[in-house]
């Protein structure tokens, strides 16, 4: 699924702009493709040479605030999905685009869509509430009226997020029927019928996997059934192995990169793995 959007200036994929990107492309190393899809801590490095200019990111779903010394701070998503309103979801999704529009923001980390798994989860307030049909009907239309800003979407967390406690161990353990009945229709909705730009995984591991190298959820699931083709990104820090969330599919050897000491160099691994070069096996 490609990204929906109506603003004037939004160019839908095409053959003609795939050609445009290898051109854009062949300008540069190895090392700066990888430094580019690597990110800084508010957005991705620019590369002039190629004519790729800085790609700014924002907080949300309650309002921009990267990139400001003040911002509008929206009801929470919780309230939101109380109202039942489709087209005040449209709106309420709309306004924050142009926020981030007025900033320089292209893309908004938001919309969450975690269904409440626990009354402990810090973070019940940014999302769209306990019922995934609800939940799937709100997003869409929050989406789109972002998107329709010129604003790239990131619906998150992808999945099953429910607690802050130990956020980077804990594991949501779940059979596959509950998952596909009560977990994914919400992100499902946000990516065929939202048309979602982006996707952010979670902190959390989902079957004793971590969300970011989760290859069920993200191979199986979000790009193969769904086919989804926008951006993929972690949550910030929620990244564990470049090799493993990059490089890796099921089946092949899991493999890390370390010097004489054991210090692992991520850097190297990732650069070694897209030259097609063996890595040395070390811990795992």
């Amino acid at each position: 699924m490609s990204m929906f959007c109506k603003h004037v200036h939004f160019t839908p994929p095409s053959p003609a702009v795939e050609q445009r990107i290898d051109q854009l492309m062949a300008r540069l190393s190895l090392e700066d493709k990888l430094d580019l899809i690597g990110g800084a801590t508010e957005g991705t490095h620019a590369k002039p040479q190629a004519g790729i200019p800085p790609i700014r990111f924002a907080d949300g779903p309650l309002g921009v605030h990267w990139w400001c010394k003040s911002s509008t701070a929206y009801p929470a998503l919780i309230g939101l999905a109380a109202s039942f309103d489709h087209a005040l979801a449209y709106r309420a999704g709309a306004a924050i685009g142009r926020d981030c529009r007025a900033r320089g923001v292209h893309v908004i980390l938001a919309p969450g869509v975690n269904i409440y798994r626990s009354p402990w989860c810090g973070r019940n307030f940014e999302y769209l509430g306990e019922d995934p049909c609800l939940a799937a009907q709100m997003v869409t239309l929050w989406i789109r009226g972002c998107q329709d800003q010129g604003v790239a979407a990131t619906v998150k967390h992808f999945a099953v997020n429910f607690q802050e406690y130990e956020r980077h161990a804990i594991s949501s353990d779940v059979d596959e029927r509950t998952l596909r009945e009560i977990y994914l229709p919400a992100f499902e909705a946000a990516v065929r019928d939202g048309g979602a730009g982006a996707l952010m995984t979670a902190y959390n591991l989902v079957n004793g996997e971590h969300c970011s190298q989760h290859a069920h959820l993200i191979l199986d699931i979000l790009k193969g059934e769904w086919g989804f083709d926008g951006v993929v990104v972690s949550d910030w820090g929620a990244n564990h192995s470049t090799v493993e969330s990059v490089g890796h599919r099921r089946g092949e050897q899991r493999a890390r990169l370390g010097d004489a000491d054991g210090h692992v160099d991520e850097r190297g691994k990732i650069v070694a793995g897209a030259q097609g070069r063996a890595c040395p096996r070390g811990d795992d």
